[in-house]
Parts: C-alpha cells; structure tokens; sequence
C-alpha cells in the first residue's frame, strides 16, 4: 500500500514539474517576443516596408508625381548600360579602397598613444579626437569646406603665411577629392579609435611580461603581439569602415556638392541626383536595388576571406 501511494506520489510530483516546466518555457517564449517586437516593429517599418516599395519603384517609370506605370525590368537593363553609373561606382570604389588604409591606421595610432602610460592629459585628447564624431556630417563637411576655402580658407591663409600660393581645393578633382578623403577619416578617427582602445586594454598584461622576459622589443611586440591579437576588431573596423565609406553622402554634400564637375559624385550622389533633381524615382530605385546587392556581396567577401574576423 505505500509502495503504491509513494508510486502515485512521484507521478504527481513529475506531472506537477511538467506543468510548470511548460509554464516557464511559455513566460520565456512570452518574454522572448515582447523583448523582440520593439525592434522588429521598427525594423519592418524602416527597413523592410521601404525596401519593398524601393523593389516595386524599380519595376515602373515613377516620376515621384503622378506617373507610375509597369514596365518591368526596363529601368534595370538601361542602368546596366549606362555609363554615368559605372562612373560613378568606380569613384565610389576607389574612395573607398584608398580611404580603408586610413580607417584602420589613425584610429589605431591614436589608440596605442593614448593607452600609454606615457601620455598625459588622455583622457582631454580622446575627447578632443572623439568630438567630430557627435557633429553631424553636414556640420563636418560646411566645417572642412571653410578651411579648405580658396579665398577665406584657413588652409590657404597659412600657405600664403609662410610664402606660398593657395591653391584652388575646390576647383581641382584631385584636391576635392583629397578634401573629402581627409574630412571622412577626421570624423571617423574617434569613433574607431574608441574601438581600438576598448579591445587593446581587454590585452592580458601577462602576454605582455612574459614577451619582455624574452626580450621582445617594443616593435615585435606590436606587430608580433598586439596586432594579431586585435584582428576581431580590425575586421570590425574593416567592415563598419568599408560600408561608410561605400554609402557616403551627407559629407560629399557639404563640401563639394558631386564637384568640380562629377569628380566626387559617387554611388549615393548618382542615385540622389537621379531621384530628386531628375525626378527619375523608378530608374533612381533600380539604381539602390543594384547597389544594394554589390555592397552586400562585398561585406560577404569581407567575412569569407577573414572568416569573420577570426583570422
């Protein structure tokens, strides 16, 4: 008789643990998606709803007025064949891979000489070299565009200080495009320079004992120790850097608006410049579609051959 009470008694305790096994596993999954659909709301509504419409723009001739009719992939088979838009994406190319180097190099500079203990004031000097990065880069761009002016130019004013000529920054290609280079890597140095610095104290000091005990000098011990030690962070850098430079629009626009002539209208500028001033919104929406698929098959790229930056 109690054999068989003490039976019956474990069925119901192994019954009542189900039920509130199943119980948690409901408040969880409860939990879960009430957590989740703040930003899945957000992310449907501000990326995936306007992503759709950008697809459907593309199929049709829309005007961003009152025409808007079917004509299926025409939009995408002349953009194949125009020349402006390989232009453009071939600036937009070479910016980027002549500006990566920079992305990677002065926010790690920065980032070595202000985890030294050496350097006094660091903290003023990150703030000081993070600030650029809360402006926007409109407010970036009107700044950088008045010291590289050719008549009132702070740039100028000092060559001609010391004897020199001031030379015509918005008027070359070559000297607007160094402009823009140097204002996009001045307002991105803090930003991945706070990156740099996080990863490089999250370093265990004993690598770094051990390796003086060998005698390691301090140049092995930044590229044989350091480096390879912060590749997660540097394809993060890599990656976030490659797409900000690839997308770049608001800066180019304070600067020198596509100029001199389209020597600096790149990827975003030809879209814009399509939709808003040509009025071409479906032609401008196969454009971002094509776009879209490039910079996308890039980033993969950039994760095969880095292997997500575990390499």
């Amino acid at each position: 008789m109690q054999s068989k009470t003490w039976k019956l008694s474990i069925k119901a305790k192994e019954k009542n643990d189900a039920m509130n096994h199943n119980t948690i596993h409901k408040n969880l999954k409860r939990s879960f998606w009430m957590f989740i659909a703040p930003c899945a709301t957000l992310f449907t509504i501000f990326f995936l709803v306007p992503l759709a419409l950008n697809f459907f723009f593309s199929l049709t001739n829309y005007d961003g007025w009152k025409t808007m009719e079917f004509i299926g992939l025409q939009n995408y088979v002349n953009i194949l064949s125009d020349p402006q838009f390989y232009a453009a994406l071939r600036r937009t190319m070479t910016y980027a891979v002549l500006n990566l180097p920079f992305r990677i190099a002065i926010p790690l500079l920065f980032a070595m000489l202000l985890t030294s203990p050496k350097i006094k004031y660091r903290t003023i000097i990150r703030t000081l070299i993070y600030l650029p990065v809360l402006l926007s880069s409109l407010v970036v761009g009107i700044t950088i565009n008045w010291m590289f002016s050719q008549t009132h130019g702070l740039i100028n004013f000092i060559i001609e200080a010391l004897g020199g000529t001031g030379l015509e920054w918005g008027a070359n290609p070559i000297l607007a495009m160094i402009v823009v280079s140097i204002a996009s890597n001045w307002a991105a140095a803090g930003f991945f320079m706070i990156i740099y610095i996080g990863a490089i104290n999250n370093i265990s000091e004993d690598i770094y004992e051990a390796a003086s005990v060998d005698g390691v000098n301090g140049f092995q011990r930044f590229f044989k120790i350091t480096f390879p030690l912060l590749a997660p962070t540097t394809f993060l850098v890599i990656l976030l850097s490659t797409v900000n430079l690839l997308r770049e629009f608001a800066l180019v626009q304070g600067i020198t608006q596509g100029g001199p002539g389209t020597s600096t209208t790149f990827i975003v500028q030809y879209i814009f410049n399509t939709g808003f001033t040509q009025h071409r919104y479906g032609y401008a929406s196969a454009a971002a579609t094509i776009v879209m698929f490039i910079f996308a098959f890039i980033a993969f790229v950039q994760f095969k051959i880095s292997n997500g930056g575990d390499n």
